[in-house]
């Protein structure tokens, strides 16, 4: 959800002067919350002044290519198209971005599987990776598992929807190793929850016994749901989703309501 916090600090360009230049002023804040950002258009389609200087614009467009929202993970693609946006502007001329009205729009994202391995492989993903707590049900198989690590991630796109996680489980005192492969289809149920189809998990290129793979694919659709994302004032819906060798592509309808900004 970092595009959607970016976006919304982005909009105190309203505040600016009119006639300024808003494109211009909206593409200057945006790349100012970007780690970096190869390539993006935007356009303030805000009707009139009037309805300007009510906080009101018509629609924000953004399309952009090569972005980076954290230091080392390059979205390919990230377009937004938004509906009407209505602002406190009284609020936005004292620096806060306050929401009169939900804010709706569509999200369509690219992601390549160059990129995302760059990021797997970066050492910021290295530290959230191995913070990772993975429940076995028993505490002394819990405390064994701490004292491995999770190194050399790295995923593949494969056909028909499916992708591929692939990394190494080592124990660092003694340099003993193994290698693990995930691989799965998925769907997105009601727009909201990840369903696995047809999971498999492979240690060292054998099969893993049933109930590891239980282990790790238990209740994750319900651990993933954006669902989570509603106590935050958020509602985010997969409208399209496919996997092929070459991309991952998502189009999901956003919905934030006025709470998140206040």
């Amino acid at each position: 959800m970092e595009f959607i916090s970016i976006l919304l600090s982005s909009l105190l360009f309203i505040g600016s002067p009119i006639g300024f230049g808003l494109d211009t002023i909206a593409e200057q804040a945006i790349r100012s919350r970007l780690s970096r950002v190869e390539d993006i258009q935007v356009r303030v389609d805000n009707g009139s002044n009037l309805n300007l200087l009510k906080g009101k614009i018509d629609g924000l467009h953004i399309g952009s290519r090569g972005i980076y929202p954290t230091p080392g993970f390059r979205v390919a693609i990230a377009d937004l198209e938004t509906d009407p946006i209505d602002l406190n502007f009284g609020k936005l001329q004292r620096g806060k971005v306050v929401l009169d009205q939900p804010l709706n729009g569509a999200l369509h994202v690219v992601i390549t599987p160059e990129d995302l391995n760059n990021y797997l492989q970066s050492p910021e993903f290295t530290e959230r990776l191995n913070q990772i707590k993975i429940n076995l049900g028993n505490a002394a198989q819990a405390r064994e598992v701490s004292r491995y690590e999770l190194t050399n991630p790295k995923a593949t796109f494969l056909p028909n929807n499916r992708l591929q996680l692939e990394l190494d489980l080592s124990e660092p005192s003694l340099g003993d190793s193994l290698n693990i492969k995930a691989q799965a289809g998925f769907t997105i149920e009601n727009g909201h929850r990840l369903v696995l189809v047809d999971p498999e998990v492979s240690v060292n290129d054998s099969p893993a016994p049933p109930q590891l793979v239980d282990t790790f694919t238990a209740n994750l659709g319900d651990r993933l749901s954006l669902r989570n994302l509603e106590a935050s004032g958020i509602t985010t819906r997969v409208l399209d989703s496919s996997i092929s060798p070459e991309q991952l592509n998502l189009v999901m309808w956003v919905s934030i309501d006025p709470s998140f900004t206040r």
